[in-house]
């Protein structure tokens, strides 16, 4: 009887093993896509920005550019500033207009004549060519400034030209009104004689004053951020 018992016992234990060791496809979500866009020179860094819900600001998003380290022309131009709010209001309407609007909604906080409030900022990337990169800075349920920004290429082991680029955010905290907050740097490799190489790396995070080793070596960057005002 005891001899009977171990069998099944043991029975049990060799199923079981097989079970724990059961391969099972499963559906990709969102998540899974994302090794695969950066990859192919997708990337895109989010912010929060709903500290500035209480009031109505102007948020104008901005980009510079940098050829060794000196800030060159506005690669935008003066013709491509783009000025958003943080939120939409009744108010900034005609108030006959009022019933029409809030009848078409849909309304953020009619208690508060909120028609639409933006509590985030996101910037992204895209390849659009080797030698060019789309850069998208998006207020969130409000507008985006959407542009194409163009790359210099370095001669790589190759012998040929390459264009590497690498993306790092800026460390983020305190707002300062009408003053420039960079977000994220879009900057060029350069060449590591040390190591006869060519790298994007150093800090996980740059400052805003733009002091990091990584930006004193990179012979070609560009930083997009925002400057906000008190409307």
């Amino acid at each position: 009887m005891r001899h009977f018992f171990f069998l099944i016992l043991a029975g049990m234990v060799f199923s079981f093993g097989l079970n724990a060791q059961e391969l099972k496809r499963t559906e990709a979500d969102i998540s899974d896509y994302i090794p695969l866009l950066n990859a192919a020179g997708y990337d895109v860094y989010t912010f929060d920005i709903s500290s500035l819900n209480d009031e109505t600001y102007n948020i104008e998003f901005s980009v510079r550019e940098y050829v060794k380290g000196v800030l060159v022309e506005d690669p935008l131009g003066e013709h491509a500033r783009h000025i958003l709010r943080n939120r939409r209001m009744l108010s900034d309407f005609p108030e006959e207009y009022w019933e029409e609007i809030i009848a078409e909604g849909p309304i953020y906080d009619l208690d508060k004549q909120i028609l639409t409030l933006s509590e985030k900022i996101s910037v992204g990337f895209a390849p659009a060519a080797d030698s060019l990169k789309t850069m998208n800075m998006l207020l969130e349920n409000i507008g985006a400034l959407r542009r194409t920004l163009s790359l210099k290429s370095q001669i790589g082991y190759n012998g040929e030209e390459e264009y590497m680029y690498d993306y790092r955010p800026f460390k983020v905290g305190a707002l300062q009104l009408g003053e420039f907050t960079p977000l994220v740097a879009l900057g060029s490799y350069w060449y590591d004689e040390e190591y006869d190489l060519y790298r994007f790396c150093g800090e996980d995070e740059l400052d805003p004053d733009l002091s990091a080793g990584m930006l004193s070596s990179s012979p070609h960057y560009y930083v997009l951020g925002m400057i906000v005002t008190k409307r």
